[in-house]
């Protein structure tokens, strides 16, 4: 396997598996590639920490969801004892890595401080990105990746970081 191609394990979720948004799946990467991706996560992850907003906690250094919901805690018990109303909405991505469009990443990679050599770089890797798929284990052919981030890669969780970051 190079470092340009996937093989992508279906995890089957609930429902009928005969149909394929019942599955999720898992990007299995090159060896090399792992430890690139790796190597630029550690070269990026801490200029950029620095720029993101401080209730941003997923995936963060020194970060944890505890915070977040110490605070939910604290607000619910407030609201209770002041008979106020609350409201809390939370979100779920449905697809979220699926849905990450390359062109909007490399231009928050830049609005974050990432030097264009390196979003050079990780663009570079996302390019003519082949996957097969693992079916009855046998490998499917190949087709090529368009859209979203891999799953499986290390530097997926910090690029969906940025882009939640930039939403919110």
């Amino acid at each position: 396997m190079d470092w340009k191609e996937s093989h992508f394990i279906k995890i089957p979720k609930k429902g009928d598996v005969s149909k394929c948004e019942n599955y999720r799946g898992i990007t299995l990467l090159s060896i090399p590639g792992k430890f690139f991706n790796r190597v630029l996560l550690n070269r990026v992850k801490d200029a950029v920490d620095v720029r993101l907003r401080e209730q941003q906690a997923g995936f963060g250094k020194d970060r944890s969801c505890t915070y977040q919901t110490a605070t939910l805690w604290i607000i619910t018990e407030q609201s209770i004892e002041w008979n106020s109303a609350l409201y809390i909405n939370f979100i779920d991505y449905e697809k979220a890595f699926d849905s990450v469009d390359g062109r909007t990443l490399w231009k928050l990679l830049r609005h974050y401080g990432v030097p264009e050599k390196i979003v050079n770089i990780i663009r570079n890797s996302y390019d003519g990105l082949q996957c097969k798929v693992v079916h009855e284990e046998q490998l499917t052919d190949a087709f090529q990746v368009r859209i979203g981030v891999r799953q499986g890669c290390l530097l997926s969780p910090f690029l969906f970081l940025l882009v939640v970051d930039w939403i919110i």
